[in-house]
């Protein structure tokens, strides 16, 4: 059998073992989608089959992950997004360099990791993450203002995570430590890596998809603007990622949002630009459901039973890390904002913290040689299926619970 044949018929079986999931699930309000889909994957791994699908860093953060963002971005409500763009800065600018710390340091005696490995799996574990985010909240009926603000907060976050990461693997290059980390020049560093990366990437991308929403006005042909868009979303990937050294994934969300979120195309899509928008949401339905199957399938029961206390403990700590967070930093901005999130959104925001794809592409990439390597992937394959199987399926009762949502619509 040649390679591309088991290839196919990989991914045929995956969309097969979807489809029954999908059937199952239709009708059963509260079962989330993906949460499923990653079940089934670790059931697939405990009964010793495999998907002839290797998942790699480059093949999620290059291929997968640009199109699950753009179509997000093409979807979310821009007017209710800069109506909380100062809460959404805060919880990634300050909140996520803040909980890296925090979970860093209680990584140290938790984990019995050195310093720069638990800041390391702090940094690749943080992030949230827009396609879980966006899977789940598909399937729910969620209050605007807040499936918005968590969707924001996810699509901005992952810019700001690689950056960090990028730094930490770099003092583990340079000296074997994070001393280099410690001073005060190393610290303006980061931030001014977090404003030139990752600023200018979402810049260089909004201006990609403005001028490339200007040409997409004056197009009527459907294939026309569908190859238009496919061009924007990698395209601006690729220049901002390798070739002017910035951050790639928020170069696609500056992208979509310019792109295909501006009020203007809201108002007034063609009926083109719809039918564009429907293929790409297809898209990102397609690789969210691979990706859920494969990233479940890739756990390894023995070994993961074998860490169990190791991943369950990170797991709750990253939960009660991202409380830590979440309650001062929303509580302060509600001093100085018109638009308040009540105390009762604020537990959603924790719980709907999920941490899947951008996590296990990041421990994917990490160097050969690199300290307690397998115990990372452990952790964040571990915590990766827990935070979306768990959190998912119990995150319409807290919908419910909290009077915010309503899941009759999966």
């Amino acid at each position: 059998m040649s390679g591309f044949t088991s290839l196919l018929l990989s991914v045929l079986g995956v969309f097969a073992l979807a489809l029954v999931v999908r059937l199952v699930v239709r009708n059963r309000d509260r079962v989330a989608f993906a949460s499923a889909l990653v079940f089934i994957g670790v059931i697939v791994s405990a009964v010793g089959l495999s998907f002839d699908l290797p998942l790699t860093d480059d093949l999620i953060l290059m291929i997968f992950l640009p199109t699950i963002i753009f179509h997000g971005t093409t979807i979310i409500n821009v007017r209710e997004l800069w109506r909380n763009t100062s809460l959404i800065v805060v919880l990634t600018v300050v909140g996520l360099p803040l909980s890296v710390v925090i979970l860093g340091v209680v990584g140290t005696v938790s984990f019995g990791f050195p310093l720069l490995v638990a800041l390391l799996f702090a940094t690749i574990i943080l992030p949230t993450d827009p396609a879980a985010v966006l899977s789940i909240f598909d399937e729910l009926d969620v209050a605007e203002q807040l499936a918005v603000t968590i969707e924001g907060e996810s699509l901005l976050n992952d810019g700001v995570a690689v950056v960090i990461f990028s730094a930490v693997i770099s003092a583990f290059e340079a000296s074997g430590s994070v001393t280099a980390l410690a001073t005060p020049g190393a610290l303006i560093a980061i931030a001014g890596d977090i404003v030139i990366v990752g600023g200018g990437g979402l810049a260089l991308g909004m201006v990609v998809g403005y001028l490339a929403h200007i040409v997409m006005r004056r197009l009527d042909d459907e294939m026309s603007i569908l190859l238009l868009t496919v061009l924007v979303a990698y395209g601006s990937f690729l220049l901002a990622e390798h070739f002017l050294g910035m951050s790639g994934i928020l170069a696609v969300v500056g992208a979509g949002l310019l792109m295909g979120a501006h009020e203007e195309t809201h108002h007034k899509m063609s009926t083109s630009e719809s039918h564009v928008q429907e293929l790409w949401t297809t898209a990102a339905f397609l690789v969210t459901t691979m990706l859920y199957v494969l990233i479940g399938a890739e756990i390894r029961i023995d070994t993961f039973l074998g860490n169990a206390g190791l991943v369950v403990s990170a797991a709750i700590l990253v939960v009660i890390v991202r409380a830590a967070t979440i309650y001062p930093l929303v509580s302060g901005t509600n001093l100085i904002r018109s638009q308040q999130v009540p105390l009762y959104c604020q537990h959603v925001m924790v719980w709907g913290g999920l941490h899947t794809v951008v996590p296990v592409a990041l421990v994917l990439s990490l160097p050969q040689g690199f300290p307690f390597r397998e115990e990372l992937q452990v952790m964040v394959f571990g915590v990766a299926v827990i935070s979306i199987v768990v959190q998912g399926l119990l995150m319409p009762a807290v919908l419910t619970r909290l009077g915010l949502g309503d899941s009759s619509g999966g």
